[in-house]
């Protein structure tokens, strides 16, 4: 193993603040081309690099604040909170105060130096002072020591490891919304009729409660510990953990057990892809009572997740949603039941829901992988940023 050294954020890259443009004036905005990075930009997002914001700013804007244009490879750290948002801009950016930025100088590696924040993610964040919100300050940013080795070969070599691994889950993901993009073609082009058409002989449409139930059975807790999932613990197909705590600890909304093929439904604000299929044994589980779980008695379960999950009823769930008073946009099984969906004749249903099951399946195993790739990932990030992992015979 190469030599290491202590030193400070300010030693390897020089830390760049934001600032934010006035929203009341559309010359800031109004056919903007200048990336512009919030926070915000960054909730949910799960890749590395980034070119692109909700919105953009003029030069006009740019000039109206202090923010400056960051290069390429610049790594971009939301210091306000929530503190530790990171990833890498893909091309010049510039960004709101809610980042701490780092350019790397010319003896750190840009990647090596995104893996180094992301495992000081939490020292970083227990530095954030203030009573509204937690911020970290520019100063300290700067001050906040680490550990680097001297060798900018060894770096890059720590880096490689690291983005090997990132560079097949970014893979995997891309390779998955291609298939659902697929999915949603032939979907459109297999069922062409909308519910208010007049259809051909053999089609029908009828409401989604004629097809499925909502299951409503509480767990036996038979177990010390069980696994719980609250609405936030499904995303967009994923189970986000799967981790047992005791039952004991579990809160009041920890009731329903659920089983292989159900499928679980944020009641809160369907806009936000709270759903996932349970495609495995599940005798382990209990969910909140804000999780549908719903239940196919008359078609293949995976049509009637794909037919949930398409952006179409999500975006018809969503208005029902906002209709109701309450203090969140919510659905109940009522609101799903009535929904109607167009049935095809025999042969058809049954050449879609193959292909939809073939499709289903390379998509289960990206996602599966990509957990095992990330549980790895998560594991050798700390032995390799502490030198514990020797990489100095790793080829580049």
């Amino acid at each position: 193993m190469g030599t290491w050294k202590m030193c400070t954020i300010a030693d390897i890259g020089t830390v760049v603040g934001g600032a934010t443009p006035s929203t009341k004036k559309e010359e800031n905005y109004d056919g903007g081309t200048i990336a512009w990075i919030t926070p915000k930009d960054l909730a949910g997002f799960s890749g590395r690099f980034i070119s692109c914001g909700e919105r953009n700013i003029t030069e006009m804007g740019l000039k109206s604040c202090s923010a400056q244009m960051m290069p390429k490879h610049t790594i971009l750290f939301s210091s306000r909170a929530p503190i530790g948002y990171i990833a890498i801009a893909a091309k010049e950016v510039c960004t709101n105060q809610g980042f701490k930025s780092v350019i790397p100088n010319e003896n750190t590696d840009y990647m090596f130096l995104y893996y180094l924040l992301k495992y000081n993610k939490e020292n970083i964040e227990s530095l954030g002072s203030g009573t509204t919100f937690k911020e970290v300050s520019a100063s300290t940013m700067r001050g906040i020591q680490v550990k680097v080795p001297e060798s900018l070969d060894e770096q890059k070599a720590i880096a490689s490891v690291l983005s090997a691994l990132d560079d097949k889950i970014e893979s995997n993901v891309t390779i998955n919304d291609n298939l659902y993009q697929q999915l949603d073609a032939i979907y459109h082009i297999t069922y062409p009729y909308l519910p208010s058409d007049e259809l051909p002989a053999g089609w029908k449409c009828v409401p989604l409660g004629t097809l499925c139930d909502s299951i409503s059975i509480k767990h036996s807790f038979d177990k010390e510990k069980l696994i719980f999932l609250n609405t936030g613990d499904v995303e967009n197909g994923n189970f986000l953990h799967s981790i047992y705590s005791p039952v004991k600890d579990m809160p009041g909304q920890a009731k329903k057990s659920i089983k292989a093929n159900d499928i679980l439904y944020s009641e809160i604000r369907p806009i936000n892809r709270h759903f996932a299929f349970v495609n495995f044994q599940a005798d382990d589980y209990v969910v909140s009572t804000k999780l549908m779980v719903i239940r196919s008695r008359k078609m293949d379960s995976r049509r009637l997740y794909h037919f949930l999950t398409t952006q179409d009823i999500i975006n018809e769930l969503q208005i029902e949603a906002e209709s109701r008073s309450g203090t969140f946009p919510q659905i109940r099984f009522e609101n799903v039941q009535r929904l109607p969906i167009i049935i095809a004749p025999l042969d058809i249903e049954l050449q879609f829901t193959q292909i939809l099951n073939d499709y289903y399946n390379i998509i289960d195993n990206n996602i599966r992988e990509n957990q095992h790739l990330i549980a790895l990932r998560d594991a050798i990030l700390p032995k390799l940023m502490s030198g514990e992992i020797d990489v100095t015979d790793i080829e580049i």
